[in-house]
């Protein structure tokens, strides 16, 4: 059986005993596909287990299969886990942490490019690709995060001709118009070449098959600026048949579930109308929020699946009963960024600004969207005070790096340190930066304090070793635990400054040691 495209694997479920990961492949279809052989490394060595394929989607002569894997955590090292077809001649390995072990991840966002021009910009695309694999070498990251953008559907309007002829007609008529048999179609063809070709490139495959993942999309995954458009253009019916097509790939390829039969990743949160997960770690809980789903102009997130997601947060034990002592939330766009008010007022006039429009405008702090920004915010801190759980947001997006806090005196008693979040955003590890005007401007528009609510308040930082607020080139996210002092050390890797990385420490939560 010949490989594709893949492995790709995906942490489904993370418990204190055993990690439950599986590996998705695209190969030529088959009625009898190859088993997996699976063994377990190192003092607890175990001969190699035999895994079946489940089939997940059909396109043409082409399929992608999905294979469970459970393994044991070992009480005192990291495990690590072979894995290949019979006849492989090099086994894919990845590595599981100890039983009570820290995870050590890596986040990433922005893996690709919005236009062909962009392409141009860099040099050597993969760079930093190569980057994360060297450091993966040395010190195995036992989770990969990605935190949208995971491929750029941008070019659907001029490779699929049906859909480019659409886009030509006039609004009136393109608003009325149905989605065709045809489109759909091309856009199932676009949508699966898309993700087989983007990851299957050397660098890229080389990680996606050695460490697993956890994905989430972000609008570019559909096409630039989904979920901000006006509502007459967001609900036409082509609109809606390309995010159906978008949406069943993103499930297959990101999430590794089969969307003909509604199946559900097993850390999907219950009860919301998309994608969402919360991954439990031991000391840590990633919580991926879906803010494309549902998003529009008026809303990031439907009412049903704010509740699961309260939920969820409010079933964990408390830091001090054995629950996880920092919640990771990852939200594709950043919660806290520059003025993005004074940012609009500038479009005008800054050169290429027009590639930059449906970022700017597709942020927490558009008018649509500034309650449930508040909403998220005081049920974060409130959170943090209940369970004495650190709250910690990583963002993307935006192609640069940042360092933002959100601060509040509104809690504790007298005497206390302030309930803090930081917010963590990188990006892209292969889209270029923005133009240096706009790194510029960016600098000036965060010098001031915003004021979220009385007593909490946000700023962006200057990296404590860098000096600066803002990283204008491409850059990854390294998140590795100190166990020693209950520690988080986020180092941004960037591309060109091969010393040491911007750093930001991150302490255990007040009155914790």
């Amino acid at each position: 059986m010949r490989v594709v495209m893949g492995p790709v694997l995906s942490l489904r479920r993370a418990g204190r005993d055993r990690w439950r990961v599986s590996a998705l492949i695209v190969t030529a279809r088959t009625d009898d596909p190859d088993v997996l052989l699976v063994r377990r490394c190192g003092s607890h060595a175990q001969d190699a287990m035999e895994v079946p394929a489940k089939e997940l989607w059909v396109h043409g002569g082409e399929a992608v299969y999905r294979y469970e894997m459970a393994v044991s955590r070992d009480p005192k090292r990291a495990t690590r886990v072979e894995y290949g077809f019979p006849g492989t001649k090099k086994p894919w390995t990845f590595h599981v942490p100890a039983a009570g072990q820290k995870p050590r991840m890596a986040f990433v966002s922005c893996n690709g490019f919005s236009s062909a021009a962009e392409i141009k910009k860099v040099k050597d695309k993969n760079r930093l690709w190569k980057r994360v694999a060297a450091l993966h070498c040395g010190s195995p990251y036992h989770l990969l995060i990605m935190g949208g953008d995971q491929v750029y559907a941008d070019q659907i309007w001029e490779e699929c001709s049906a859909v480019k002829r659409w886009v030509e007609t006039p609004f009136d008529t393109r608003r009325r118009r149905r989605f065709t048999r045809e489109m759909a179609a091309q856009a199932g063809r676009f949508y699966f070449n898309l993700y087989r070709d983007r990851w299957r490139q050397p660098e890229v495959a080389h990680m996606l098959s050695s460490a697993p993942t956890v994905m989430m999309w972000d609008d570019h995954d559909i096409f630039d600026g989904w979920g901000s458009y006006s509502p007459e253009i967001q609900t036409c019916d082509v609109y809606r048949g390309l995010f159906r097509a978008a949406r069943d790939h993103f499930a297959v390829f990101q999430q590794q579930v089969d969307p003909r039969t509604g199946e559900d990743h097993p850390s999907r949160l219950a009860g919301g109308g998309g994608f969402t997960l919360g991954v439990e770690l031991g000391d840590y809980a990633v919580l991926a929020l879906d803010a494309r789903s549902e998003r529009s102009q008026r809303q990031v997130l439907g009412r049903d699946s704010w509740d699961a997601i309260w939920s969820w947060t409010d079933d964990l034990p408390a830091a001090d009963e054995g629950g996880p002592r920092h919640l990771l939330l990852v939200s594709g766009v950043p919660v806290l960024h520059a003025d993005f008010g004074s940012l609009e007022r500038l479009m005008g006039w800054i050169p290429g600004d027009q590639a930059l429009e449906d970022d700017v405008r597709d942020h927490w702090q558009s008018p649509g969207h500034r309650k449930e920004r508040l909403r998220l915010i005081h049920r974060l801190l409130d959170l943090m005070e209940r369970k004495r759980i650190r709250a910690t947001i990583i963002s993307g997006d935006v192609h640069v790096g940042c360092l933002g806090v959100i601060e509040s005196e509104r809690s504790g008693a007298r005497g206390e340190r302030s309930s803090v979040i930081n917010q963590l955003t990188s990006s892209g590890i292969v889209h270029p930066p923005p133009p240096k005007l706009l790194g510029y401007l960016l600098e000036r528009l965060s010098d001031e304090t915003e004021p979220i609510d009385r007593g909490i308040a946000g700023c962006i930082l200057p990296f404590p070793t860098k000096r600066r607020k803002f990283v204008l080139e491409r850059n990854f996210l390294s998140l590795e635990p100190d166990d020693r002092d209950d520690r988080l050390w986020a180092n941004w890797y960037v591309e060109g400054e091969e010393g040491e990385p911007a750093t930001k420490v991150i302490g255990p939560v007040q009155g914790r040691r």
